[in-house]
């Protein structure tokens, strides 16, 4: 719940976290296929060179700010990106759910325009999305502390 707390108050601090936990899960994944490309009976070279540059852009997106700022903005675009296909999608369910329900399908193209237009606003505003982004994760976390605790509460009472 403190880390929820955190996020909601550093949404912007939350989000350029990505580009950190991108570089550590590069590390280690490539760490690991190292190790069992080398523990097979059969050497593979191929993917223990796959393991080592794996490894080199873990460390070079751990240690490089420039780095991790452009995977973070990179990060941004691509919200704006799946928004926008997402709102593509909608778009064209809709004009196919229309046929046979024009409640439904309006409200589907709707959302769907809606999305589109979100997602110009992702592509021409990144520091307006990544703020979003981090208060959604800042939600996200701080309602799975709320659950844990009321969880634990609950943990082992019967119900009568």
């Amino acid at each position: 719940m403190l880390l929820g707390v955190y996020t909601l108050v550093r949404p912007m601090r939350t989000f350029l976290a990505i580009g950190w936990i991108l570089g550590i899960l590069l590390f280690v994944n490539g760490i690991e296929l190292v190790i069992l490309s080398l523990s097979k009976e059969k050497k593979e070279i191929g993917a223990c060179i796959l393991g080592v540059l794996e490894g080199l852009a873990g460390i070079i997106l751990l240690f490089s700010g420039i780095q991790r700022f452009i995977t973070d903005v990179m990060a941004a675009y691509m919200v704006g990106a799946i928004i926008l296909i997402y709102g593509i999608f909608q778009i064209a369910a809709g004009t196919k759910v229309y046929k046979t329900s024009k409640g439904k399908g309006i409200l589907s193209i709707v959302c769907g325009v809606l999305s589109v237009i979100v997602s110009i606003i992702s592509f021409t505003h990144p520091i307006l999305t990544m703020i979003s982004a981090g208060y959604m994760i800042a939600f996200s976390v701080l309602m799975q502390g709320i659950n844990m605790i009321v969880l634990g509460i609950n943990f082992g009472k019967t119900e009568n």
